[in-house]
């Protein structure tokens, strides 16, 4: 087993990695018996369109694992799964957890990853059944080499110097005819929040608020 001759990254134990080695080597096989004989297909042990990432035991499948290679597999700021294919409260979307992530899928919004960081503000805005939805993009950097962002379906997410912080709804959109992260008000700080009159809305930045 590559484990009695190389190191296991990853914080995996002997175990799962041997037992990744043999689900690997089951879809290898597998694969050959369908270009062999396609007729082998529907007979074959390992599921077509998932794959085991030595030394994690955990399968990523679909659009997921689509979207987990195209960033690099084990290789990407996620590195290996940590769970298999799960799905959500919502019955629609899937999920795979990763060391330093997750990727989250949904019919319309597509397979996108977001990291451990970018998860906290969207775990206490309660994930894609709350505030902001699914994401709808990966996250990405902001023309000042500084700043980083995140959409999802009802708002965004933000990470600077000053933290991380969600923004959306007309207060985002007010945020916006200022010039954003690059106008007067700078980022946000905190996540928007009710007024005590509880009717409201704000937002903090670093250069003031938007009510």
């Amino acid at each position: 087993m590559r484990s009695d001759t190389e190191d296991i990254p990853g914080g995996f134990t002997k175990e799962e990695a041997d037992r990744a080695e043999v689900q690997e080597a089951a879809e290898q096989q597998a694969e050959q018996d369908r270009a062999a004989n396609p007729l082998a297909r529907a007979l074959a042990s390992a599921p077509i369109n998932c794959t085991t990432y030595w030394p994690s035991p955990y399968k990523v499948c679909g659009a997921i694992r689509e979207k987990y290679d195209a960033i690099g597999g084990p290789t990407s700021f996620l590195t290996w799964p940590k769970s298999d294919e799960l799905g959500v409260p919502d019955g629609v979307g899937r999920r795979n957890e990763f060391v330093n992530g997750f990727i989250y899928w949904h019919p319309t919004t597509g397979a996108h990853p977001v990291t451990t960081h970018f998860s906290t503000v969207w775990a206490r805005n309660g994930w894609e059944t709350g505030r902001l939805g699914y994401p709808t993009t990966d996250e990405f950097g902001l023309s000042d080499g500084i700043g980083r962002k995140q959409s999802f379906q009802r708002g965004h997410i933000y990470g600077s110097l000053a933290g991380l912080a969600s923004i959306e709804g007309l207060i985002y959109d007010k945020w916006v005819t200022t010039g954003a992260e690059g106008g007067p008000l700078g980022y946000p700080t905190a996540d928007e929040a009710g007024t005590p009159d509880g009717v409201g809305r704000f937002n903090r930045f670093t250069g003031g608020m938007i009510y």
